[in-house]
């Protein structure tokens, strides 16, 4: 429960933590560089397991298949609860595909 937690909060703020104990370690020397020290491995360990386990790559065709359904339902505003469906299983199965070659 608290890697992806760890994870989350290096993803949104890892750039700020790390120039802040950058700053910390430039001001107080040597007793703020395990902070750093800390900060730039969480960064790096985050970094080699997202590029291990894909999930940017996965992230990306999800929001591609999302924008191409949302695309496809704003050009075909009367669009039945069918054609919607065909598409939308269209989409999935295109994404199916393209994850298969990540």
């Amino acid at each position: 429960m608290a890697l992806p937690l760890l994870s989350g909060l290096v993803d949104k703020n890892g750039e700020t933590l790390q120039q802040a104990a950058l700053l910390a370690y430039l001001k107080q020397g040597e007793e703020a560089q395990p902070f750093l020290e800390a900060i730039t491995a969480a960064r790096l360990c985050n970094q080699v397991m997202k590029s291990v386990s894909k999930e940017d790559q996965l992230e990306a065709a999800r929001m591609e298949t999302t924008l191409e359904i949302a695309k496809w339902i704003k050009e075909h505003p009367y669009a039945t609860q069918g054609q919607i469906r065909e598409e939308v299983m269209r989409q999935i199965e295109i994404f199916k595909q393209k994850i298969q070659h990540i």
